[in-house]
């Protein structure tokens, strides 16, 4: 054991066989503990200078991979000469250690090109810079300021700059209880295609420390790029793989598939004319969805549309029950990876569906038609109830949203996994939205009257219609309290006999929730309306 440890055995083994095989290749960091002092760090260097780089096993660029001036010849004659990295060999660093001197806290950073090349995203909560258009975690940056940088991107990188990655490392063995005695000498190893070179210098300890000899491992390890053409960056691209859809059945019963590549679908100006159109509609089960709809801040679901920011958009049919469907080649020419088609492709059933009446006079007849799912329905009133009160009053009867709070308004839907989870949550959502977002503030200055207790939007909400004598608002106020009590004993406390009693008001059951929250939105559109047909009775 004391033989390993004193000729690092681990530290060694690392190095040789284990560094640049990870996912995440370490490249810049430190580690301390009870057994070793190891510190590494990488630089760039160009592919024709590599091998005179691994002539020796010393790190030179202590503290100068920074822009700089360097001074050629005497100090007061000589050519000074600006350098971006302050070097004339064209090397360059990936991670840059920042110092300053105690006036604030050293940090590291990544080189700017590469965060710019692949248009990273940093995460300041988990320190990650994050490859938002493809979901994937480059850079991680621990704690202890260790940087870990993504095997696929880091040789893009490389690649494209036609340069390699050199990590160097010092490690030294700390651990004090190493009783057995070696004599001193210097291992060097250089490996057979002379990539790994590094040199351990076993001595007899001299800090006194009771340790019979310490050692230190001086080393370089190169990591070269991947191939130009497998980079995956424009014009390298990957060319795109198209999938094949579920797109209905034969005589026999058995299922047809087809590409959904757009080159290979017929047309309207005559391409293909034995293929499937282009405008055939593929069916999946609503499901789908739910990627989209738990990713609010990067996915909006809205009528007949998916968005993902503007990288890409996905014209869709949403407006029947239970299922969605998309045109297949829209499939093809809008989904922008193999992975996103394969993740449609495992919903993709067939079914005797057909396209919704909206999409159809939108798509074939060119009528702008509203939409017939009602949850789209209640967000258009919703949203169209709050702008007439605003023209008409001055103030909006519902609070905008904060951005953090906006999902619950966008998220809104007709229940597609049948779950108490997904009916809590939108009974939570619909809420915030229809009662937690009224305007007491305002509300409460129309009143004239003296009121004792008025506590809660509903109540202050309630006594403005009493007031102005509206007919019949007592059934919506009914609702209202009804919805909030739903809420209170199903989603803000453990459930128990009062959310029995109140699931019971809305016919709360396991196998009707879609039904049920359709009820509940076809209610508060009533509410809505309502509003908007006595306006100016509230004035």
């Amino acid at each position: 054991m004391d033989k390993d440890y004193i000729y690092q055995a681990p530290i060694r083994e690392w190095i040789e066989n284990d560094w640049g095989k990870e996912i995440f290749v370490p490249l810049y960091g430190s580690k301390k503990d009870q057994n070793w002092d190891i510190f590494f760090q990488s630089y760039l260097i160009p592919i024709t200078k590599v091998y005179e780089q691994l002539e020796t096993d010393t790190y030179d660029f202590h503290g100068s991979l920074s822009p700089g001036i360097t001074v050629y010849g005497a100090w007061d004659s000589g050519e000074a000469i600006y350098h971006k990295w302050c070097n004339d060999i064209d090397i360059e660093p990936i991670v840059i250690k920042r110092n300053f001197n105690g006036l604030a806290n050293d940090n590291v950073e990544i080189v700017e090109e590469f965060r710019f090349l692949f248009n990273l995203y940093y995460n300041s909560q988990t320190k990650e810079y994050i490859d938002l258009e493809n979901e994937v975690v480059v850079i991680k940056v621990d704690h202890n300021n260790c940087v870990n940088i993504h095997k696929k991107y880091l040789k893009s990188y490389l690649a494209i700059k036609e340069m390699a990655i050199i990590m160097h490392i010092d490690s030294r063995c700390v651990k004090c209880d190493c009783d057995e005695e070696f004599p001193d000498c210097v291992l060097e190893y250089r490996n057979e295609d002379n990539t790994v070179y590094y040199t351990l210098n076993i001595r007899k300890c001299q800090r006194g420390i009771g340790q019979k000899n310490d050692s230190i491992l001086f080393g370089k390890k190169v990591l070269f790029g991947c191939e130009l053409k497998d980079c995956n960056i424009w014009p390298y691209n990957e060319e795109k793989k198209y999938i094949d859809f579920i797109i209905g059945i034969d005589d026999n019963g058995k299922e047809i598939y087809h590409t959904c590549d757009p080159s290979k679908l017929q047309n309207y100006f005559g391409a293909n004319p034995t293929a499937p159109h282009y405008l055939t509609p593929v069916f999946f089960d609503s499901a789908v969805l739910n990627k989209y709809y738990s990713k609010p801040e990067i996915y909006k679901v809205e009528d007949c549309i998916i968005r993902c920011g503007s990288l890409w958009s996905l014209y869709i049919d949403n407006q029947n029950k239970g299922y969605v469907s998309a045109y297949l080649g829209d499939l093809g020419r809008d989904l922008p990876s193999e992975q996103e088609l394969h993740y449609w492709r495992g919903f993709n059933k067939v079914i005797d569906g057909k396209l919704s009446e909206v999409k159809y006079k939108r798509d074939f007849m060119a009528q702008a038609t509203n939409p017939q799912s009602i949850d789209f329905i209640f967000k258009n009133t919703y949203l169209r109830v709050n702008r007439l009160f605003d023209k008409k009053f001055g103030w909006s009867l519902f609070l905008e949203l904060d951005e953090q709070d906006l999902y619950n308004f966008e998220g809104l839907r007709v229940p597609i996994n049948n779950s108490i989870v997904e009916m809590d949550m939108l009974i939570l959502s619909l809420v915030k939205v229809l009662l937690d977002s009224l305007n007491e503030k305002n509300i409460i200055k129309q009143l004239t009257g003296t009121y004792e207790k008025l506590i809660g939007s509903i109540s202050k909400l309630e006594a403005w219609f009493q007031e102005k004598q509206l007919p019949d608002s007592q059934d919506h106020i009914k609702f209202l309290r009804n919805l909030q009590e739903l809420r209170s004993s199903g989603t803000g406390h453990r459930k128990g006999k009062g959310y029995k009693k109140i699931s019971n008001v809305f016919d709360v059951q396991k196998e009707n929730y879609a039904e049920t929250f359709i009820s509940i939105l076809e209610s508060a559109i009533a509410f809505l309306n309502y509003v908007d047909d006595n306006l100016d009775k509230l004035t």
